[in-house]
Formats: structure tokens, C-alpha cells, sequence
């Protein structure tokens, strides 16, 4: 029984012999259920769109993006809560709300230049003393006050050996613990200031006393008991690209394009050991998780190097694929998902787990930059990555998930269809014993996926993404699957879309074998009105493939041929048909949103039953509806269930051409009888011609009965048709489940 299954399985042409390309096809879709690489493929892209890009409101381009967050009496912040800064080389810096709109500006200038303006290196925000603290080319350090919204220079620290070129700030939850001030200048030294923000130490404004003016070297001598310097000196052998300093380390990380020391970790004091991490092109930046201890880096030779933070001799793992320096790395969830940007404005997504890229993004425009340098920042709680230059951009990365909608690893809309495959279900799955040939379910859903799954693992077998699209101003618009069935070999699955569209797929490789539609030709019709009809429901027989559909028709396609428009059968509803229901060999039952319940014969596609499950015990007339194709016209761009929608809500004020519908089918009778006149006495005919009155006859209606729309069928094959037993099963919109008893030779209902 097991071989025979499988040769079934395999026997994917469904001839006579197992040729060679099925076998290898099949040997191949078994090592990819178990290979790791493809049991998690995206739902959804980690980026996508485009990003938003607005005017900085800068004469220069950006230095540097900084984040000034505001701190809880606990000390602790939020990056929901506070404000973005950016500075450009002039000195101008704005002050950003969290929806990047523009709230103020200030300026940070060089009190010693009289003629030539100063030329602002970098800027960090030390937000437990409310400083802002910028470095120039005047080998300076300017530290303003920003209290109340003020922005006074409060320390200057001046004559610096060499430039600095990049800053962190470090401070604690835990007041008593000293905060840190990490420097790297152009020199390729590091240097830490150390001090205490207990009443706000060293930058505590002393009455009188409006700027503390100090040298360098006299602050490295004790110039200022509250602040300790820590000197690093020939760290690198060329200018710092980047500074940092991790609590959990208890030591700064520094990075500069030198091939001897690409990447320097030290604790702050100098006491404890040092690592070194070598490059042959050096490190242009790097980013470190706390939590998982991974130390990512990237560089001018265009890889990503995933390392041990304790292990500096060799990288754990290399991604190759950038063609331009690696100038900013991003990481999420602990490092497992990794992002990185190069100069050529390319976004490179790297799952650590799989270790292979996810995705390539090339939608940053040039406007953004120019030819200038790109600085960041991202926001770990938003996920947005602010980019600053010319111009400022802000980009998604891997947007959050909706929980009430989707887990992000099954479908991000809803299911429409779920079928279960009894091809891969063998003796062994019958009495519980392991087996290795496993149970298939396939899923379709609104967001045009179809995703095969492992029911025992719960894991994903193969995904396919945008299976049905149609082209609108060139571009292709992903189609929502309204329908789906299982061939009746079991070995192809046929989908139908929300425009009418079919496809034959199989499943196992995701490859489409044929392209069908319900939706008649328009070519005539600009493409903001094209009309398409949507696909309800699918019912696959042997040779035989029946759809239903706004058309409120069944088209009859050959399951084999490359036909494809269909054959329609004639028209029996008045309304959307909504589901069908098969009894093989024999009857195929239809039902329309109205409640209207039309039973057809298989084999000569002739409607022989008419009924409405309101009143099912009477039979309606068994006449010919007009076949106008009730179909739906999109004037946008959105997708075919918006429009789907707006039919629904066009059915409420449809209800005077539905009650026009239900007069000829429901009884009436007069509730009053009027005497005629032709009846009446003499006296009484001659006052009626003095009045004019004129005696009409109306009906009306007895016993109004609203429908009901069916919205779900299913024939009990294993029952017989007779008139004593139930065999159809029909679920109505008011929640019952009605059973019908249909015989095929009689007139019972």
C-alpha cells in the first residue's frame, strides 16, 4: 500500500511509467521539507515601500542625527518620548518631533572665530544632565545647556591634540554610577571622560558664572576635579569612524580603516585585556547586541562579518554581496536579523539563522544624498531608520506585526480555503507509527499566498507569494484567492482570484501549469475600468472543472488544453452565487447570495430544481434569467475586496428591485374585497359618476419572507438519494444548519 501511494506521489504526469524527471523531482521536493533554509520563508518583505523624504531644512548637509530622549524619575527613557537632532557642519542645529516635523532651531558657533565660520564634526545628547554637546574643527568641545529650552554654552574645552570626529555617551539607571563620554579623534586615539551626574556635576551653572573656559591639557592635569580623563593613545593607525561604550562589556569599542587594528575593545580604565579584531580593508562601522553577544561589522571591502565578541582571531560568519563600502549596520531581534547599508544606497537583509540574504533593497533615491555622506539613526521601539545628507529619509525596518491580525509567520489575511490532501496519507499515519511521507495541508488566503504546511511539525513546507497579480500602469498588483480545490488525483491544486482569474498549479513547486478566466474579454476598456468578475467557488471532476462567480453563472472549462475562456452554462440565478456543492455522478447544487438553491445535472449541465432555502418546501419556477453579467468596475488602485465590499453595501439599497423579484414568486391575496361597479344600485353607480370615484383592485403581499444567503454547501456522498434520507447539508446566514432531502427522480424537497 505504502509503494503504491508512493508511486502515485511521485507519477506526477500521471502516465503509465515513472519517468526519470519525476523521480529526481520528488527526491529533490523531500530534501527540501527538511532542509532549514526554506521552512521559514517571509510573509512579509523586512522593507518595504518607499521611504518618506522631506526637506532638512538645512544650508549644508547633515553631520549627524542625534536622539534626545526624556528621562522618568527612574532615570529610565523611552524612545516613544523625546526629540530627534540633526546638525549640519555650519553649526545649525534643529530640534525634531517624533513625527519629524520641525520644532526649533539653535545654533552652535565658535566664540573665538571672527572671520572664517566654525565647521561642526559630530553632536551627542548627554540627556541626564540636559547637555548637547558638539566638536568642530577647532579642535573644541562645546557643551550647551538645554534647560527649559535654553541653549546656553555652559563648558568650553579647547586646544585638543586632534580633531574629534565621532562621540557616545554612556549613563546608568543607577545615579552613583559615573557616566561615560567616549571620544575618537582624527589621530586614531580614543578618549574617555569619566564623571559623576549627581546634581548634575560638572555641568552644574554656579552663580555668576556663566562659561567655564579650560585648555585641554589642564583638564587632563585636574582642571576639573568632577571629570577623570582616560587617554588611549595610537588605538589606530588612522582617523576613528566610530566610538562606543557597552555597560555589559564594561569596556568602548573603536573601529578606523587600518588592516592592524580594525576594531579595539578596552575597559575604560586600561586594567583589564584588550581584543583586537584585524581587517584586511579595516572596519568602517559595526554594531553590537548585548543580549546575544554578537559583534556585527562591515567595512570598505563590502562584507558583513558576524563575530564572537570574545574570539577575535576569526569571523563566525561572512556575507558576501554588497558593491560598495558598508557604512551603517542595524540589528534586530538580538542580532538574528541583520541590516546593512552601503554607499552606493543599497539595504542588504541578512538572516543570521539561515545565514543568506532576504532581501535587496534599492529604493533609497539619490536626492537623498548626492555625492554627500549618509549619516543614521534608528529607533529601536519605532523601527524607523532616519537617514540624513542632503535631505532627510525615513525608513521602515521590518515594521511590527499586527498580533490581532497575524503571527507573521502564517497568513497576513485571512484564510479563505484550507484543504487537506488524503494522496500523502499512508498506513503507517493510520496506526500512529512514524512515518516519513507526511500529511499535507494547503492554505489560500486574501493575501494571494498559497502555503503548504506539515499539520504534525506545524512547520511550512513551501510557500508561494503573489500567485495571482494583474498589471495596473505597468505595475503588478498581488490578487486576492478567493477560491481553491484539489484535483481529483489529488496532485494539483486550482485557484481562482478576486478578477476572474484561475490557475492550475502544482503545489509541491510552486510552478503554475495553466492560466484560465471567467472575466469576458474588454479590450476595448482603459484599464482604470476594466471590469473583472470575481471567483466564488471551484469544483474540479473528472475532465471537468466547474466555476461559479459574480456572473451568477457556472462556465465549464476541460481540465486538459490550453483553452482559456470556458463555456458557460445558462443562467438560473438572480443573484452572486456564492458556493456549490458536488454529489458525484449525479447533481451539482449552486446557491446566490439571495438564497436561491438551483440543482443541475452533471452530465448534461441542465438545471433541473429550483428553490429558496427561506421556504424551502415550495418550488420555484424554473425560468431562464436574463444573462447579464452582474459585475463590479475598480476606479482605483485598491484591490478587488474593497470593491467586493462596496457590493455589499450596494445590496441594502438594492432591496426595492429584490422585493420587485419576490412578487412574482410569493402568494397574495386581496385583504379587501371592493365591490364593483357594475354591482352597485342605481342610486349608488350614479353617485359614483357625480364623484368621479374611481374603484382599483390592489394586492397585497401575505407573509413577506426574507432571504437568506447560504454560505456553505456539502453533499453526504455515502447517503443514497432517496426520499428518506437527508444527503444535502446547507449552512445559513441566521446560523442553522438546514438538512435537505434532494431525490434526483422525484419532485420531493
Amino acid at each position: 500500500y505504502v509503494c503504491a501511494r508512493r508511486n502515485v506521489q511521485i507519477n506526477q504526469t500521471q502516465g503509465e511509467f515513472i519517468n526519470w524527471n519525476d523521480l529526481v523531482s520528488h527526491l529533490l521536493l523531500e530534501f527540501q521539507e527538511k532542509d532549514t533554509s526554506v521552512q521559514t520563508p517571509e510573509l512579509i518583505q523586512p522593507i518595504s515601500g518607499f521611504p518618506r523624504v522631506f526637506k532638512s531644512q538645512h544650508r549644508h548637509p547633515i553631520a549627524r542625527i542625534s536622539f534626545q530622549p526624556a528621562l522618568f524619575p527612574d532615570r529610565s527613557y523611552s524612545y516613544m518620548d523625546g526629540k530627534y537632532l540633526t546638525v549640519s557642519h555650519d553649526g545649525m542645529i534643529h530640534y525634531w518631533s517624533l513625527d519629524m516635523e520641525r520644532e526649533r532651531t539653535v545654533y552652535s558657533a565658535a566664540t573665538e572665530l571672527k572671520v572664517h565660520p566654525t565647521w561642526v564634526t559630530d553632536l551627542v545628547c548627554l540627556p541626564d544632565v540636559s547637555i548637547v554637546c558638539t566638536s568642530s574643527t577647532e579642535r573644541d568641545l562645546r557643551f550647551y545647556d538645554t534647560v527649559a529650552k535654553q541653549f546656553q554654552l555652559r563648558i568650553l574645552i579647547t586646544s585638543l591634540d586632534y580633531v574629534v570626529v565621532c562621540m557616545h555617551y554612556y549613563f546608568s539607571k543607577n545615579i552613583d554610577e559615573e557616566s561615560r563620554l567616549v571620544l575618537g579623534d582624527e589621530g586614531g586615539n580614543v578618549i574617555v571622560f569619566s564623571f559623576t551626574t549627581r546634581e548634575k556635576g560638572p555641568f552644574y551653572h554656579k552663580p555668576g558664572v556663566d562659561l567655564t573656559h579650560i585648555r585641554y591639557q589642564q583638564l587632563v592635569k585636574g582642571g576639573l576635579p568632577s571629570i577623570k580623563v582616560f587617554e588611549f593613545l595610537n588605538v589606530h593607525s588612522d582617523w576613528v569612524c566610530q566610538v562606543s561604550y557597552y555597560s555589559s562589556l564594561h569596556s568602548f569599542l573603536s573601529c578606523a580603516i587600518c588592516p592592524e587594528n580594525s576594531l579595539y575593545m578596552r575597559d575604560d580604565t586600561g586594567t583589564k585585556s584588550q581584543y583586537t579584531f584585524r581587517s584586511s580593508s579595516g572596519i568602517s562601522c559595526f554594531n553590537f547586541s548585548e543580549e546575544s553577544h554578537l559583534l556585527v561589522t562591515g567595512g570598505p571591502d563590502c562584507i558583513v562579518r558576524v563575530w564572537n565578541i570574545f574570539v577575535s582571531s576569526k569571523a563566525n560568519c561572512v556575507f558576501h554581496g554588497h558593491h560598495a563600502a558598508i557604512c551603517h549596520i542595524v540589528l534586530q531581534d538580538a542580532g538574528q536579523m541583520i541590516f546593512s547599508v552601503s554607499k552606493d544606497r543599497c539595504i542588504k537583509v541578512w538572516d543570521l539563522a539561515q545565514q543568506s540574504c532576504v532581501q535587496t533593497y534599492n529604493l533609497l533615491p539619490l536626492e537623498i544624498c548626492g555625492r554627500s555622506t549618509m549619516v543614521f539613526f534608528y529607533n529601536p521601539l519605532s523601527r524607523n531608520l532616519i537617514i540624513g545628507s542632503i535631505k532627510l529619509a525615513v525608513l521602515v525596518f521590518g515594521q511590527l506585526i499586527d498580533e490581532t491580525q497575524t503571527d507573521g509567520y502564517t497568513h497576513t489575511k485571512p484564510v479563505t480555503t484550507a484543504l487537506y490532501n488524503p494522496l500523502f496519507k499512508c498506513f503507517k499515519c493510520l496506526t500512529n507509527m512514524p512515518c516519513a511521507i507526511y500529511v499535507k495541508i494547503v492554505t489560500v488566503g486574501l493575501d494571494s499566498c498559497i502555503i503548504v504546511w506539515d499539520p504534525w511539525s506545524g512547520r511550512k513546507i513551501f510557500l508561494v507569494k503573489d500567485a495571482h497579480i494583474r498589471m495596473l500602469y505597468g505595475e503588478g498588483k498581488p490578487v486576492e484567492i478567493t477560491a481553491a480545490t484539489f484535483d481529483p488525483a489529488n496532485q494539483l491544486l486550482l485557484t481562482g482570484a478576486g478578477d476572474g482569474t484561475l490557475k492550475i498549479w502544482n503545489f509541491n513547486t510552486g510552478t503554475c501549469i495553466r492560466n484560465m478566466s471567467i472575466t469576458p474579454n474588454r479590450w476595448g476598456m482603459s484599464v482604470k475600468h476594466y471590469i473583472y468578475i470575481e471567483v466564488t467557488s471551484v469544483t474540479w471532476i473528472k475532465s471537468r472543472i466547474l466555476v461559479v462567480g459574480w456572473d451568477r453563472r457556472v462556465t465549464e472549462f476541460a481540465d486538459t488544453g490550453n483553452v482559456v475562456q470556458g463555456k458557460p452554462w445558462e443562467t438560473r440565478h438572480t443573484d452572486e452565487v456564492l458556493c456549490t456543492a458536488v454529489r458525484m455522478f449525479q447533481a451539482l447544487a449552486t446557491s446566490s447570495y439571495n438564497g436561491e438553491l438551483v440543482l443541475w445535472t452533471l452530465e448534461t449541465g441542465q438545471a433541473y430544481r429550483r428553490y429558496e432555502v427561506a421556504n424551502p418546501t415550495r418550488k420555484l419556477a424554473l425560468g431562464q434569467v436574463a444573462s447579464r453579467s452582474r459585475t463590479r468596475i475598480s476606479h482605483s488602485n485598491s484591490s478587488s475586496r474593497v470593491a467586493s465590499q462596496s457590493s455589499e453595501s450596494s445590496r441594502d439599497t438594492d432591496w426595492s428591485g429584490r422585493a420587485t423579484r419576490y412578487q412574482n414568486t410569493i402568494p397574495y391575496h386581496k385583504t379587501k374585497k371592493t365591490v364593483s361597479p357594475q354591482k352597485l344600485s342605481p342610486t349608488g353607480q350614479k353617485k359614483s359618476r357625480v364623484r368621479r370615484v374611481s374603484v382599483i383592485e390592489m394586492p397585497i403581499l401575505e407573509n413577506v419572507i426574507e432571504s437568506l444567503t447560504i454560505y456553505a454547501m456539502v453533499f453526504l456522498n455515502t447517503r443514497p438519494m432517496t426520499v428518506n434520507c437527508g444527503t444535502l447539508l446547507v449552512a445559513v446566514e441566521n446560523g442553522a444548519i438546514q438538512v435537505l432531502v434532494i431525490n434526483f427522480y422525484s419532485e420531493h424537497f
